[in-house]
């Protein structure tokens, strides 16, 4: 008698079960968002790193002004894609970049969108790398500029790495420069050159220079990655 009694109440159970996983099937997300974050002047991607690089906020504006944002890392190369986005309407944004602030675009997030920022970096950098007669150096000339004035210029510094995604957190070595007792005319008038010694002949490594101002973010900006293989 018992174990028809637990029989029963096994088969009567089955179906609750049953019906309340049902409610726990919500909606997967099932849109996309990419683009890039581009220099205004220049019309290319914005060098940063991942993470602690470029955020991209979503807010969704159907919720009111109370709703919390979605942030995501731009990639090193300042694109950025999210594939797991609910359909809607956002406002979306570029945050705590090494950038003057961006304009907020109003966006209906169907399938998949493109949508690109125009912003304007504190720095920009350009950089080339040369292997120097020296065995295991090389010589990474650069300037730095801008389009517009903020805040002091603080700190420059030249970055080596095996590991392709070199930033100010990833590389093997370095060779800084205190600028904040340096006028910023003197530094923008500058042509810099600096010797990295002791890499390994016959492998390749990835260059990159970064400069900051005194930021509320503490952010880099960085010239775009060179790969070298050393003689």
């Amino acid at each position: 008698m018992k174990f028809k009694q637990i029989l029963i109440y096994s088969l009567i159970s089955i179906p609750v079960l049953f019906t309340s996983c049902s409610h726990d099937n919500y909606p997967m997300p099932n849109a996309g968002i990419k683009g890039a974050v581009v220099d205004a002047a220049s019309g290319e991607a914005v060098q940063t790193e991942q993470p602690n690089g470029i955020k991209i906020r979503l807010i969704e504006a159907s919720y009111g002004s109370n709703v919390s944002p979605n942030d995501f890392w731009a990639k090193p190369d300042g694109t950025f894609e999210n594939a797991n986005v609910f359909t809607g309407n956002y406002k979306v944004i570029p945050v705590e970049g090494a950038f003057f602030p961006a304009d907020t675009a109003e966006v209906n997030i169907t399938g998949q969108v493109e949508v690109n920022f125009k912003v304007t970096p504190y720095l920009t950098i350009e950089m080339n790398v040369t292997a120097e007669s020296e065995k295991g150096a090389v010589k990474v000339a650069y300037k730095i500029s801008r389009e517009k004035v903020a805040d002091k210029i603080i700190s420059c510094k030249v970055l080596a790495s095996a590991y392709p995604h070199v930033s100010n957190i990833i590389n093997e070595f370095n060779v800084s420069h205190d600028l904040s007792g340096t006028e910023d005319e003197a530094i923008l008038s500058t042509n810099y050159t600096d010797k990295i010694s002791g890499l390994t002949s016959g492998e390749t490594y990835y260059f990159r220079v970064a400069a900051s101002t005194n930021n509320a973010y503490n952010k880099y900006n960085y010239s775009k990655i060179i790969s070298l293989k050393i003689p």
